[in-house]
């Protein structure tokens, strides 16, 4: 008994651990925002609890709503979202491509897409800045066309959005990936103990399996009782953090009262 219940502080703590790396790296990037910090521990809680619960990553939606509110500008709020989501699949796909190197049999296609997807974006955000002047100039030189304004238009849309995220990650690549990849080794590691505690088997394929299936609603007994327990764990800091943060206002409104 007393052995269940120093494991299951240590995953408990180890877990805070991970998601102390993930909400910091979330932080950094919108570090010039100037957001209260009670107020982004609530948001970040309650939008990973979100993604817990809801299934193929779609609280990332909600994420995006919550941010832009939190930030109180739509593009800076999905810019931040896509950059945090960018970051953790790219740092996925390095720890993906070794593992499946030593287990071949274990390539899915979902490890295909995301190596795929992180190749892809990369190439695309490195060419942007020089396919934009072109096709830009070239346009505006063979305006002949009645799509040319619309076409002109989209491509300023793409513009803010290369410049948003340009400016939420300047000079912060290698520190977000190196947090991002940070994050992913101190998973594979609690899983390592959830699986010693539960007595299921656990290796580095068993992690590789464990990566693919995320976008996935098939689980396998050790990720099932991982996600119930990051549920149980998420939704206690969720309400902690809330009450933090209806607390402080409550001080605060009491205060401002006072001066009245």
């Amino acid at each position: 008994m007393v052995k269940m219940i120093a494991g299951g502080a240590i995953c408990i703590l180890w877990f805070a651990v991970i998601h102390a790396v993930k909400l910091f790296r979330m932080y950094l990037v919108l570090l010039e925002q100037g957001i209260k910090f009670r107020k982004f521990i609530f948001a970040y809680c309650r939008t990973t609890l979100a993604n817990l619960i809801i299934p193929f990553k779609l609280g990332e939606i909600y994420r995006m709503v919550v941010f832009s509110r939190l930030t109180k500008n739509a593009g800076i709020g999905i810019a931040s979202v896509i950059v945090d989501r960018f970051f953790d699949t790219l740092a996925l796909v390095l720890i993906l491509i070794p593992l499946h190197v030593l287990y071949p049999a274990r390539v899915s296609a979902v490890s295909v897409f995301l190596t795929v997807f992180v190749a892809v974006t990369v190439f695309v955000f490195v060419i942007f800045p020089s396919a934009y002047e072109y096709l830009n100039k070239y346009i505006i030189m063979h305006r002949e066309s009645r799509n040319s304004m619309a076409v002109l238009k989209w491509l300023e849309v793409l513009s803010s959005g290369y410049e948003y995220i340009r400016k939420l990650v300047r000079g912060r690549y290698a520190l977000i990936t190196l947090m991002s990849f940070g994050a992913w080794v101190l998973e594979g590691g609690l899983l390592f103990v959830i699986a010693g505690i539960i007595g299921v088997k656990y290796d580095a394929g068993v992690f590789s399996d464990y990566i693919t299936s995320i976008l996935s609603t098939s689980h396998s007994m050790l990720q099932s009782k991982y996600t119930l327990f990051s549920i149980a764990v998420m939704a206690v800091c969720t309400v902690v953090a809330g009450f933090s943060v209806l607390l402080r206002e409550k001080a605060k409104n009491e205060k401002d009262n006072s001066r009245l």
